[in-house]
């Protein structure tokens, strides 16, 4: 028999084994399963996990072997280790190394060996994979390789033992440090839980008390103060046995109570900023006045708390089982660090909630507010406009009278009631209108709009105004084709607006140029006058609401909050405005608008226009209205449009009977009646089959977009608001007689 060999790097392979620290562990699964997988692979019945030692093999796995050890004189594995490469040995009784070796001569009786070197680290083999048979056998280099294969993942399993012993050791010598780690952890990941209520103080005191094993433990916030700090208990052992005791942690609990005395072992700390380390601190205790004299403290650690330069908290603790020295504070620094941070996260999560209940605070207060503005608003866009209806109506009536005619002298007269009336008419329609827009109750009907109609319509209806005033209108016409997104209402009132401007501070015999250019993605429109100017520094004011530049001693009326409302509107329709002037050299207005997608159309009979077909004979107009001033304003407008019957009802209940016993062939409703409203009549009709096709339009004050909308959805026909327009009324009429015109009282 041959001995193996010792190989030259045997102190460097001992040692590589020994630092494995391996060798006589415990049967281990992932070894065995392997093992078993090299017996069914190769179908033997031994496979190997051998390790040379210095004086022996020994198996980390033998299955099919029922000793864990051997000589290493007689291993086969040591000749692999010398050879560092593999061995295969295909008959033991053909080799003279083997032949006579006591395990080929009895138990196990090998006749067929093949080992793999296993070097998990540097390298360096430290033993091998082999398999065993009492047969001898052939083995093909694919088997080899094979066998190759199961040694690296023998490799693998030995490293991976090699970390989880590191682990253990570190965790063995490092078990503090894990539960340090465990609470820095907790703290970081869970400080939104932790924020509520008193949990973050407790959390971190328990914490302190459980690195340092001790019996008591106190954490609190630094609230600087005009003279020195103070400190702002959050959480304390409990140390209370009597009720003086008991109050004074009831008070340290609550906030109520916080410690000033800059003298005391915690001062020292929470004042100054000093770390205090004491084994006699019982002295300090029975100075301090505190009912807690009595208790019985052997030492003591105060830590301040810093952010950065800043004191912001402090912990200390008591009868701590540790030494308390410069090594456990060196300790305890990370922890420290934790708690800097999570206090900074506190009080900004503190400021935050304060800062959030004052702002829901302020939203509540606010939504009051505007819910009460828009309740004042529509009740007070109902009693301006009804009086105002009388007013405009009758000073309409007078003016128009074909049977009464007027003297020039009179119709002067009245003419001038109606232009007051119609501009106290259109102040109170600024206001509800900027009321509206900074309530954010402004409703808009964006879509393609044909620019050339509005602009017309708008330049139409001034220059008489205009002329009036000896201003000369200068415009063409844009293009036809020309489309904006935008409403266009609120479009026309734009321009009204500005033109009307243009006319009031222009200079006498002036001239107002008006422009259009088409700019890829919008259209600007410049409204250019030849008034005074307005000095570059004071043009911000346009846009402030009743800001009239100190034209309120003037003669010209207005109430500063055209340009704000104007401005607003452009804003909403996604344009902008501006102004270009200097004093002496006239003003120029100019807004933009988005240009529409180039296939859009508009039909321009969705443009409104007033109708004026003159009613025709037989036509019974029922008005239901409890107002005397408004029922003798309708009598006047329907006498004088000529050939319709007026029935007039004080309250909804007659106006119901008079429609049953002759069905009129339109109903004019007041919405605010006495008794039974608008609504309500309406809804009835509605369920009455007599009645309930009957076409039904709503006269009324209430003139909120949220108002009209409402009645439509109701079921009116249509919806008038006061102070009456006459053009529209008539129109109105008109559109009924003609859909009615088969109908015969």
């Amino acid at each position: 028999m041959q001995a193996p060999d010792t190989p030259q790097n045997e102190i460097e392979r001992l040692a590589t084994l020994h630092a494995l620290k391996i060798l006589d562990t415990p049967s281990d699964q992932a070894f065995e399963r392997m093992t078993q997988l090299a017996r069914d692979l190769f179908d033997v019945p031994i496979a190997l996990v051998s390790l040379i030692d210095q004086e022996r093999q020994w198996f980390k796995s033998h299955q099919g072997l029922d000793v864990c050890e051997t000589n290493r004189t007689v291993s086969f594995c040591a000749h692999a280790i010398v050879l560092d490469g593999p061995l295969v040995i295909e008959d033991t009784h053909k080799d003279e190394r083997f032949a006579d070796n006591p395990l080929v001569t009895d138990s196990p009786r090998i006749r067929f060996y093949a080992g793999f070197p296993i070097r998990p680290l540097q390298g360096i083999a430290i033993g091998t994979l082999c398999i065993i048979d009492h047969q001898p056998r052939q083995f093909s280099d694919r088997e080899l390789k094979l066998l190759g294969s199961l040694a690296g993942q023998a490799e693998e399993l030995f490293r991976l033992h090699m970390l989880q012993l590191e682990l253990t050791q570190t965790a063995s010598r490092m078990q503090k440090e894990q539960k340090l780690l465990k609470i820095l952890h907790q703290g970081i990941t869970d400080y939104q839980a932790l924020m509520s209520g008193k949990r973050l103080w407790v959390f971190l005191m328990e914490a302190l008390r459980e690195l340092t094993d001790s019996d008591y433990a106190l954490i609190g916030e630094v609230l600087p103060t005009n003279a020195t700090n103070a400190l702002k208990v959050h959480a304390i052992t409990e140390l209370s046995w009597n009720e003086e005791s008991r109050d004074l942690m009831d008070q340290l609990r609550n906030g109520s109570l916080t410690l000033t005395n800059p003298d005391s072992m915690l001062g020292r700390v929470f004042a100054y900023g000093e770390v205090i380390i004491s084994d006699d601190i019982a002295p300090h205790i029975k100075r301090s006045g505190f009912p807690i004299a009595d208790t019985p403290f052997h030492n003591y650690l105060g830590v301040p708390i810093f952010s950065g330069e800043r004191l912001i908290g402090m912990y200390c603790i008591a009868n701590s089982k540790q030494p308390l020295n410069q090594a456990l504070l060196d300790w305890l620094q990370p922890f420290t660090n934790t708690c800097a941070l999570l206090i900074n996260l506190y009080s900004q999560m503190a400021e935050r909630e304060q800062v959030m209940g004052d702002l829901a605070a302020a939203r509540d207060q606010a939504e009051t507010a505007s819910r009460a503005k828009s309740e004042f608003l529509s009740s007070m866009s109902h009693e301006l406009r009804t009086p105002l209806n009388a007013i405009i109506g009758f000073s309409q009536i007078l003016a128009n009278s074909r049977r009464e005619p007027l003297s020039v002298r009179q119709q002067r007269q009245v003419s001038q009631i109606e232009r007051s009336g119609q501009h106290l008419l259109s102040l109170i329609n600024e206001v509800l209108d900027l009321a509206k827009i900074e309530a954010g109750h402004m409703t808009l009907s964006i879509e393609p709009i044909i620019l050339a109609n509005v602009f017309n319509d708008a330049c139409t209806t001034l220059e008489a105004s205009a002329e009036a005033a000896g201003i000369q209108f200068r415009y063409t016409s844009p293009n036809d084709q020309w489309q904006v997104n935008a409403d266009y209402t609120r479009t026309k009132q734009i321009l009204l607006n500005l033109l009307s401007n243009a006319i009031k501070y222009n200079s006498p015999n002036g001239s107002i140029d008006i422009s259009v250019a088409h700019l890829v993605d919008h259209v600007r429109i410049s409204v250019t006058d030849t008034g005074p100017g307005i000095a570059p520094e004071r043009q911000h004011e346009l846009f402030e609401p009743f800001n009239r530049l100190d034209a309120e001693g003037g003669g010209i009326e207005g109430s500063g909050i055209g340009l704000a409302i104007t401005r607003e509107l452009i804003e909403r329709m996604n344009g902008e405005m501006g102004v270009d002037s200097q004093l002496g050299q006239g003003a120029t207005f100019w807004f933009t608008l988005p240009t529409a997608n180039p296939d859009a159309t508009a039909d321009a009979a969705n443009v409104p226009h007033s109708v004026h077909a003159q009613p025709s004979n037989a036509f019974t107009l029922l008005y239901i209205e409890d107002n005397p001033a408004n029922q003798r304003l309708m009598e006047d407008i329907i006498e004088e449009m000529g050939e319709i019957t007026l029935q007039i009802a004080p309250s909804a209940e007659i106006g119901l009977e008079i429609m049953r016993h002759c069905s009129p062939a339109l109903v004019l409703m007041d919405v605010h009646l006495p008794g039974m409203n608008g609504y309500q009549a309406l809804e009835a009709m509605r369920r009455d089959p007599q009645l309930q096709v009957l076409p039904v339009v709503a006269l009324s004050a209430n003139a909120m977009p949220g108002d009209i909308k409402r009645g439509l959805e109701a079921g009116f026909n249509a919806y008038l608001t006061k102070p009456l327009e006459l053009d529209k009324l008539e129109a109105t009429i008109a559109q009924f007689i003609q859909a009615g015109s088969g109908k015969k009282p």
